[in-house]
């Protein structure tokens, strides 16, 4: 499928979409709905645009535009793939969906406080969560499924130091900790150690608690309370602690100074510590994202118009005078009582941030790419994030050949949408092309 592109097209870059199903407790493959479109023509018309994967250091801006005049961005959808619910659920003593026991949380999380147990299945034992987490964490089955996309990564790029052992572990930077669904995701798999990272102590300390509950290994994740962006631009560069590296100019010592955040505190909670930025590991193989994209009405902008350069904006770290008082990364995903018409909830998307002062979704996944060693981003989006800006943004921080995008269905409804940036996923196309003509598509 590789044979015949051309110059123009390594310019670009195609977005393997890839449809997984997850079911849990209750539910089967069954619930899944009939596809609506030919997978196998779609495969048969579009394999032979797929580039293997590549990096382009210090992407140049007019070769972004030549990209994007070819209109090398494309999409390729490939068979699903689907997963039946873990053991676990299946042999729970309590139902995932529980109406009998009141929400004592107000009613704007009645329908999240229902499904408690699909965000974690230890719940009842004592999950911490505020109200912005109610909304925002992942459900624990897409969660676990993501960690084991990302422990694949190492497995099948990593050779063990000898036959028969397992590679070494990787450094995850999970950049948008919040209450710590997808942290304690990634550190219960053998070969992740994460550094879960977030302006709000209140969040970390729920994460700390959240993730003793499932007992987690202390040594194997990490709360730092910092504005992320002040991490991605500052202390790493391909992979490597810089904080502690010679500076080159005056100038750049100053900026560094006068962006530099306060010292904060170093507690333990739980069992696990919490601290700043001196606790940072001296070196990042990966970063993962769930940033906040706006408020609970990103689906106004319609099914393929969330757009991540114009509508998702994360705010910059104030300077270390006013830091300390500051609002944090996602304070403007307010959760309050929201406009009803469509023109007031796209007036109010967003609504109070300085634009002057925030990286959109296309920065920062190119600051997430050069901080990494082995630039692989696992990015969480909107599920109607729009692709071509999508490819844009990978284009602009200088991945080239494909990508995937996984869309997260929970017992037939999409629910979450993932990309992978950073390694060849062009296999998949393959393996799902091997398969059509074996079925005589």
């Amino acid at each position: 499928p590789l044979k015949g592109r051309s110059k123009a097209m390594d310019l670009g870059i195609t977005i393997l979409v890839h449809r997984v199903d997850l079911f849990d407790s209750g539910h089967s493959e069954e619930d899944r709905p009939p596809p609506q479109h030919s997978v196998q023509g779609n495969l048969a018309r579009l394999s032979q645009t797929v580039a293997p994967y590549s990096f382009e250091e210090n992407a140049q801006p007019s070769t972004i535009v030549d990209a994007q005049k070819t209109k090398y961005v494309t999409s390729i959808r490939i068979p699903a793939q689907t997963h039946p619910s873990p053991v676990s659920q299946r042999v729970s003593q309590f139902p995932l969906l529980d109406t009998t026991v009141p929400n004592p949380y107000g009613q704007s999380v009645d329908k999240y406080w229902t499904q408690r147990r699909r965000l974690f299945s230890l719940f009842d034992n004592g999950i911490q969560l505020d109200e912005e987490g109610w909304f925002s964490v992942t459900p624990e089955q897409i969660a676990d499924h993501v960690a084991l996309r990302i422990c694949e990564l190492v497995v099948t790029n990593i050779p063990p130091p000898f036959p028969g052992a397992m590679p070494p572990p990787i450094v995850v930077l999970d950049a948008f900790c919040g209450c710590g669904g997808n942290a304690i995701a990634m550190a219960k798999q053998p070969n992740i150690l994460v550094y879960a990272v977030d302006v709000d102590r209140s969040k970390l300390r729920k994460a700390a608690q959240n993730a003793a509950i499932y007992q987690i290994p202390p040594e194997r994740l990490v709360l730092i309370e910092c504005n992320v962006l002040f991490i991605l631009e500052s202390c790493f560069r391909n992979g490597i602690y810089t904080l502690d590296q010679p500076i080159s100019s005056p100038e750049e010592a100053t900026a560094l100074m006068n962006s530099m955040p306060p010292p904060v505190p170093c507690e333990k909670c739980s069992g696990y510590t919490i601290g700043g930025i001196d606790m940072l590991p001296r070196g990042v193989d990966a970063v993962f994202m769930d940033p906040p994209w706006g408020g609970v009405d990103y689906e106004v902008f319609g099914k393929h118009g969330y757009d991540l350069k114009t509508n998702m904006k994360i705010k910059r770290p104030s300077n270390a005078a006013t830091a300390k008082g500051d609002l944090g990364d996602d304070f403007f995903d307010s959760f309050a009582t929201q406009p009803r018409s469509k023109k007031e909830k796209v007036s109010r998307f967003n609504c109070g941030l300085d634009e002057t002062n925030c990286v959109n979704g296309a920065e920062l996944l190119a600051l997430a790419a050069s901080a990494t060693a082995r630039r692989w981003v696992i990015f969480d989006v909107p599920r109607n994030t729009n692709q071509t800006v999508l490819g844009e943004a990978a284009l602009a921080a200088g991945y080239r050949g494909n990508c995937k995008l996984e869309e997260h269905y929970l017992n037939g409804r999409l629910k979450t949408v993932t990309a992978y940036f950073g390694t060849d996923w062009s296999g998949l196309l393959a393996a799902a092309i091997a398969k059509c003509r074996m079925n005589g598509g």
